[in-house]
């Protein structure tokens, strides 16, 4: 029942907030001082229904413990967090337009905007409530296609206005919001219920694909399409991390 009323909790409150959204034009991009109260609600509908949740239950000082949990993440799990950032770096030289200046002041704005408006309102909902309840009923890897699965179709709404993410055609977002989900999946399987992993890993997908622009990947669909590959193995990676770790693969129907 617990991740039934989550959804319908999550959704209600993100949907609020799209509906505030498609109503105003002028609130169509969180840049804007009209636009980002609306955005806030949107984004943060995960992490306000996992608090919701998790107080109702009497869990909440737990999940936020969960949320800053350092002592049970391996090694490899911080290879993963640095990943992305590796990526841009890698394939800059291939970027098919000229490069930007890039100051330290954005990379910090970057870094705060990202941070606020995406993992802070999304990961206590989608890793420390849904993924860690399906994780004990599933193999790993199958919660993980599960939730991103779900995380795709709360996605959805923004391709029906003009919104920063509809400039993304919608097959590779999908593509990268299950790469997303298997890698970000791995790193909480194998940290012990802490949540900053995830938190952090999400970060850096964002603040790489925002970074790509200064990069020379000015189209978003030239960044989603060639960071492919290397979200690919890292995904198999990610894998092999934590059969390491468990020594299971993640799928039921496997015998290991």
């Amino acid at each position: 029942m617990m991740p039934v009323f989550f959804l319908g909790l999550t959704f209600a409150i993100s949907l609020a907030g799209f509906a505030c959204i498609w109503a105003i034009p002028a609130a169509r991009s969180p840049e804007t001082l009209i636009g980002l109260p609306f955005w806030l609600v949107m984004v943060w509908g995960p992490s306000l229904a996992a608090l919701i949740v998790s107080a109702r239950n009497g869990q909440l000082s737990d999940l936020l413990a969960r949320l800053i949990k350092v002592s049970s993440i391996p090694p490899e799990v911080w290879l993963l967090v640095v990943a992305p950032v590796l990526v841009l770096i890698i394939l800059r030289p291939f970027a098919p337009d000229a490069t930007s200046p890039l100051s330290v002041g954005m990379v910090i704005a970057v870094v705060g905007f990202n941070l606020i408006l995406g993992p802070l309102g999304e990961e206590l909902g989608w890793r420390g409530v849904l993924q860690e309840h399906l994780n004990q009923r599933f193999g790993w890897l199958e919660a993980s296609l599960m939730v991103g699965g779900i995380w795709l179709v709360w996605h959805l709404p923004l391709w029906a206005i003009d919104s920063p993410h509809a400039q993304i055609a919608l097959p590779l977002f999908a593509v990268h919001v299950m790469l997303y989900a298997i890698i970000i999946g791995a790193a909480y399987t194998i940290s012990g219920g802490s949540i900053l992993p995830a938190v952090m890993i999400h970060l850096t997908f964002n603040v790489a694909a925002n970074l790509a622009i200064f990069a020379g990947y000015k189209e978003a669909n030239a960044w989603f399409s060639m960071s492919i590959g290397p979200y690919v193995l890292l995904a198999i990676f990610a894998c092999v991390f934590v059969y390491m770790r468990t020594g299971q693969s993640g799928l039921r129907w496997l015998p290991f």
